[in-house]
């Protein structure tokens, strides 16, 4: 089964800078899970406690306003979700239903420590990547909030 978690992990852009070797380790951490189309897989305001890694299937993200539910983004294999919870520790910012059929993977708090505490090098370089993912993110959504910003003014 791990050799089979590595086999999952290859090939998706988030993991292009390791090694197979690498992947089995880091596949030691995770958990392979499903969801049938319309499970919440966690809900806005739940504890964050994982990140997960999508394999198969597709989800949607929605933040909750007052008027009602927003589509953030919806996610195909390959994507993260959830990084920020497995780092921070917080809440949910918003919730995740499955829209087709889905397989994921999952790394805990606590699996991420025993990463840190049994190949420290590797899960640093796991969680440079998982920074730079950030990164991008972050750096994409303050570029549509000074767009909307930009339309207000007009």
């Amino acid at each position: 089964m791990k050799n089979n978690i590595a086999d999952l992990l290859d090939g998706l852009n988030f993991f292009k800078e390791f090694s197979y070797p690498e992947l089995t380790v880091i596949g030691k951490f995770l958990m392979l899970q499903s969801a049938l189309k319309g499970t919440t897989i966690f809900q806005e305001g739940d504890p964050g406690s994982f990140m997960l890694i999508l394999i198969k299937g597709s989800i949607s993200i929605y933040k909750g306003g007052e008027h009602g539910q927003h589509l953030l983004s919806s996610e195909s294999k390959g994507r993260i979700v959830g990084e920020m919870a497995l780092l921070d520790h917080e809440r949910r910012s918003a919730t995740c239903v499955v829209d087709q059929d889905c397989e994921y993977l999952t790394l805990n708090q606590e699996g991420l420590k025993k990463l840190a505490a049994e190949y420290p090098a590797l899960a640093y370089r796991f969680m440079f990547c998982v920074a730079q993912l950030i990164s991008r993110r972050l750096r994409r959504t303050s570029g549509m909030m000074a767009d909307f910003l930009a339309d207000e003014e007009k």
